[in-house]
């Protein structure tokens, strides 16, 4: 039997009718999990049952529902991001600490490439901030919980 987070990835896949490919038949050539928006398809995803992989899932999901044409980089990341924490809240999962921290510093390293290259008016794109105290401690679990012990998956 499927185990929890796997339920849980399948369950995401059939509702939000996305494709998901090993990326042999990918035409952009990356080594990294990633979404084709326009063909609602994720590539390079590996299935684990694990919250770091229902997360990852989730993310790229949450760039096929959030990102439009005018988003610049560290925006798609953030409000992927973002999308992926909600859908996480409404399926009862705890987000490991260290999980939000390695996307606030992607989103972090996207949003100083993009004012490097002279863009402005970005925001603030803090994932702490996205809820607020109180919600984000049930939302946020320490990076030792919810199946984790010092980067060791827990049975």
């Amino acid at each position: 039997m499927a185990g929890k987070f796997e339920q849980i990835q399948q369950a995401v896949i059939e509702k939000y009718r996305v494709t998901v490919s090993d990326g042999s038949d990918c035409p952009c050539g990356w080594r990294r999990t990633h979404a084709h928006v326009k063909e609602r398809k994720i590539c390079k995803w590996k299935q684990a049952n694990s919250i770091r992989s229902t997360f990852t899932l989730l993310h790229e999901v949450g760039h096929i529902e959030t990102t439009t044409s005018s988003m610049r980089r560290c925006e798609s990341e953030y409000f992927a991001t973002v999308w992926a924490m909600e859908r996480c809240t409404e399926y009862g999962l705890v987000v490991p600490k260290f999980i939000v921290e390695r996307y606030q510093a992607y989103i972090d390293m996207e949003k100083a490439r993009g004012l490097r290259r002279g863009g402005g008016n970005y925001g603030r794109l803090n994932l702490w901030e996205v809820y607020g105290n109180e919600k984000m401690q049930k939302c946020i679990a320490n990076s030792n919980t919810f199946g984790y012990n010092k980067g060791r998956k827990v049975e």
